[in-house]
């Protein structure tokens, strides 16, 4: 099933891996636990503005350094001791992607709690039917304006994506002006 990882030139690798194995498993708690550590600083913190930025970004800043250091700062991975690499769930990948959610969150709490410029339209009617877009954005698939015959370059295939993602949210939006929320 898995004869031909993305990852094989890189490894130079010749022997087939599962790349959901115990290793994986275990890097994607760790990402969930850096997750619930961001919910513990906004909870403790909630009352204390400038704490609550402070130690998010002090957070994304750990992560970042520790994610250069294990890659040595390599954007190819060549010459690194756990390069940045999604498919095999590595450790830098992991402190990456974790320090740049501490990021966006601090960003976001900014924006929105912190100094009111945004009420978070058209992501908060889009989490109001959150399982109807999921369902929907699954039977629809395979439809226009959520996907269409296109070049497999990584530009259409983003334009694919974005269009799709802000097809759904104008669905989100929809149902939210007409009060309309399916539940379970």
């Amino acid at each position: 099933m898995y004869q031909h990882p993305t990852c094989k030139p890189m490894y130079k690798t010749v022997v087939a891996y599962d790349p959901e194995g115990i290793l994986g498993s275990l890097m994607a708690v760790a990402t969930v636990y850096t997750g619930v550590i961001a919910g513990h600083i906004v909870v403790m913190f909630k009352s204390s503005r400038g704490s609550l930025m402070g130690c998010l970004g002090a957070m994304g800043t750990i992560m970042t350094i520790a994610a250069l250091i294990l890659s040595k700062a390599s954007l190819d991975g060549t010459d690194s001791w756990v390069p940045i690499n999604k498919n095999l769930w590595t450790v830098s990948f992991v402190a990456a992607t974790s320090a740049s959610s501490y990021f966006i969150l601090a960003l976001t709490y900014l924006i929105v709690d912190y100094g009111g410029f945004w009420c978070g339209q058209p992501f908060s009617a889009a989490g109001k039917n959150p399982l109807f877009l999921y369902v929907g954005s699954y039977i629809l698939y395979n439809y226009f304006p959520f996907n269409w015959a296109t070049s497999e370059t990584h530009g259409m295939l983003m334009l694919q994506a974005v269009v799709g993602t802000v097809a759904w949210l104008l669905v989100g939006l929809h149902l939210d002006c007409k009060k309309l929320y399916y539940k379970i």
